[in-house]
């Protein structure tokens, strides 16, 4: 329900930031219309622009935080050798004979806890967040443009694991011993990309207000995985583990670098309505798929990430005259 509720409210504040734009450049529509006005070339012209939207990520890297992680040969973990299993039953759970801190934070007896494979998090997804960036284009004349821009989002992903606990004597109903029950917990990453485009947009219809628009062009993608932590929340207290905190030891630079921190290429293209509302401001509504390969992790692959979004132009070549 929470998460739910946070996706409603990115779009509800995007819907109000588009509403202001609206408002705000109409209410200048007649002043423009008023004036003389001089553009110094109509048909070429540098617009600079503001791009604000929500962003929608493929799940197919989202396995970096399920907390298997790599070893020092880059090689995925088994679950005897995950870092979430080593902090969980080893670091925290007392098995290297120290303080088990599971069975306190859960009340039991270390007997009467385990965490299995069964447990570890799994179809780990990114969820929905903002895309905001610089846009720029060169007007070739009234029907197209070519376009760089500079796009940046950060992700979350948000999982589950389970340690089970027993419930030994507890009852005076024989059935209800050696019960187990799932304390479900949460796992989660965060993580930025940066987007670089350059590309080509194309107008369609005779309306010199309104217009259709595609565009397509090529995308360089910079990824970095910043975060990824378990929680542990029971009787009103929190164990926070830190899984990036294992590959610490230099032993891990190589990896650190080839799998959390990436530059990938793709393409891109999007589809919408252009709406030029006076001679100094147009105001695009878009949805743009990615067909990126987000260079993070062991296996990385070509796949789509999708974007609705909205871009507002000044054009720098307008001039108002007296």
């Amino acid at each position: 329900m929470k998460f739910h509720l946070q996706f409603y409210r990115h779009h509800i504040t995007l819907l109000v930031c588009v509403l202001f734009i609206f408002q705000s450049v109409f209410s200048q529509t007649d002043t423009d219309t008023r004036d003389e006005v001089i553009n110094i070339n109509p048909s070429k012209s540098f617009h600079l622009g503001l791009y604000i939207g929500s962003y929608f990520a493929n799940k197919h890297t989202a396995s970096i935080y399920d907390g298997y992680g790599y070893d020092v040969n880059g090689q995925r973990n088994d679950f005897a050798n995950s870092i979430l299993r080593n902090a969980i039953v080893n670091q925290y759970g007392g098995g290297f004979n120290g303080v088990d801190q599971i069975a306190q934070l859960l009340n039991v007896s270390s007997q009467d806890w385990y965490f299995n494979e069964a447990g570890m998090p799994i179809n780990l997804r990114y969820n929905p967040t903002y895309m905001v960036g610089l846009n720029m284009r060169y007007k070739l004349e009234n029907k197209q443009s070519i376009s760089l821009n500079i796009n940046g989002t950060k992700l979350s992903v948000n999982g589950k694991f389970v340690i089970n606990t027993t419930a030994t004597g507890t009852s005076t109903n024989p059935a209800f011993n050696n019960q187990n029950n799932q304390n479900v917990f949460t796992v989660t990453g965060a993580e930025q990309r940066l987007y670089f485009q350059l590309g080509y947009q194309k107008y369609f219809g005779k309306n010199e207000k309104i217009n259709f628009i595609s565009e397509f062009g090529l995308n360089v993608v910079m990824s970095k995985v910043e975060k990824n932590q378990a929680f542990i929340n029971a009787n009103n207290n929190t164990l926070v583990i830190d899984l990036m905190s294992a590959y610490n030891l230099d032993t891990y630079n190589y990896i650190r670098a080839k799998y959390f921190i990436g530059v990938g290429v793709g393409c891109y293209g999007g589809l919408g309505i252009n709406l030029n509302i006076n001679p100094k401001y147009t105001i695009q509504l878009l949805y743009q798929p990615y067909y990126d390969r987000i260079q993070l992790g062991d296996n990385p692959k070509f796949k789509f990430n999708h974007g609705i979004g909205l871009r507002v132009y000044y054009n720098l070549s307008y001039v108002s005259g007296s």
